[in-house]
């Protein structure tokens, strides 16, 4: 709404049926012109900070940059913007123009928006080009309110692009198949190639390895300090800020399978764990062998899986326990160990972005999973305090308050870190 007050030309482009009061979990793409983009800037800038927000992500490009944002009014809330700048542009070719977007905008609560025929023609063209298929409902969309010979000649005459508006002009109602999905891709795709010359269009992707836009995150703590109740409440804000780009990892990477997999032993463990230290530790031989293939798995496995996704997608990954797990029980991985071994693993291992310590009382961990003897549990508070304490991306989080107030500290703490990463960071 302050776009308005401001007299900034813009559109909304789709999934603004909730507007202004939500985007119902969705992202919000926009269309803004690009002498506008600092004044843009302004009023977003001064949008978040009055909603209690920041600035977490930022994927800069030249036709659509990408801003995540996070904050806290009532409640915890999170955005994706698409921000297209003057057209709608893939694989460096315009999908449709600036013009064709302002004659084809209208008012809803006040907003400018994308009508139906132009909303549902976007929608199916980029799942088209961007996924190689198509929903139903979106095929159905487009003949629905696209399907109309001056709307697709209005839209494909700037672009000279005949050959896509006479592939459209073939879709029916009852003609939603795989077969019907075959034909549009390979129809499309010869009027948008993939060809090598966009490899120059994506070559500004690069810089985003000096300024990564997804990060990571280790939950650590022992049995009962509330990890799991953390990630399930924070979990769902961080997909909106991050558009359903969040993964989780239960301890490691998972490049390499489990030991015991592997062995055939038994299958993996899927439940919670009642009985953490229910099998003994191995000897020292069988431990060291078990600590290195699990150490593979943190190197190459985060840097197979983890580095490539943070490095150039607005994404989150969340490790409920991590490598520094073994500091603090190194028997529930049936592990023993001289402490210098340990350490000289953390040298090669990748250190999430945000390390969380949760902890409390070791009365009140040992009340909520009594699974473990409280000494054992005293022991374990002691050394995760002591880790925090050295380590410079670790930061404490009380879990002896109530769940609500343990949350907002955990939220706090993951904004505070994220937005300093872009905080020097403008579109201009």
């Amino acid at each position: 709404m302050n776009l308005n007050l401001y007299n900034i030309s813009y559109c909304v482009l789709r999934n603004y049926s909730n507007l202004p009061y939500s985007t119902a979990g969705s992202d919000l793409d926009i269309l803004i012109k690009k002498e506008q983009l600092p004044e843009f800037w302004e009023v977003l800038s001064e949008t978040v900070t009055v909603n209690k927000g920041s600035v977490v992500s930022i994927i800069k490009s030249k036709n659509c940059p990408k801003i995540c944002l996070i904050g806290k009014v009532n409640k915890p809330w999170g955005l994706m913007i698409d921000l297209y700048i003057d057209a709608i542009i893939y694989r460096g070719q315009t999908i449709i123009t600036e013009d064709v977007i302002q004659t084809n905008t209208i008012s809803y609560n006040n907003i400018h928006v994308l009508d139906k025929p132009a909303d549902s023609y976007v929608t199916l063209l980029k799942e088209l080009l961007n996924n190689k298929t198509c929903s139903e409902k979106h095929y159905k969309a487009f003949v629905e309110h696209s399907l109309n010979d001056e709307f697709l000649d209005s839209v494909f005459k700037p672009l000279c692009k005949s050959n896509t508006a006479e592939a459209l002009k073939k879709c029916n109602p009852g003609g939603y198949n795989e077969a019907e999905v075959k034909r549009l891709v390979k129809e499309l795709s010869a009027d948008f190639p993939n060809k090598w010359y966009n490899l120059l269009y994506k070559a500004p992707k690069l810089n985003r390895f000096f300024r990564r836009p997804g990060y990571s995150i280790a939950f650590i703590g022992s049995d009962g300090s509330g990890k799991s109740t953390l990630i399930d409440m924070l979990t769902p804000v961080l997909n909106e800020t991050f558009h359903k780009a969040v993964y989780y990892k239960h301890l490691r990477p998972g490049w390499l399978s489990p030991l015991a997999r592997l062995s055939g032993k038994k299958a993996a463990q899927s439940g919670p764990v009642t009985d953490p230290h229910a099998s003994l530790p191995s000897g020292y031989l069988v431990s060291l062998i078990r600590w290195s293939y699990y150490l593979m798995d943190y190197v190459f496995g985060y840097y197979l899986k983890v580095f490539p996704k943070q490095s150039t997608k607005a994404c989150v990954f969340i490790f409920d326990r991590y490598y520094y797990d073994y500091y603090i029980d190194q028997r529930r991985s049936r592990i023993n160990l001289p402490a210098w071994v340990i350490r000289l693993g953390q040298i090669f291992i990748p250190e999430p972005d945000i390390i969380l310590c949760l902890g409390t009382e070791p009365e009140i961990i040992h009340s909520r999973k009594p699974e473990l003897p409280l000494p054992e549990v005293e022991r374990q508070v002691i050394v995760l305090r002591k880790f925090c304490k050295n380590h410079r991306r670790a930061i404490w989080i009380d879990t002896g308050k109530s769940i609500e107030e343990s949350a907002d500290d955990t939220l706090k703490a993951i904004i505070g870190v994220m937005a300093r990463r872009f905080e020097s960071v403008m579109l201009r």
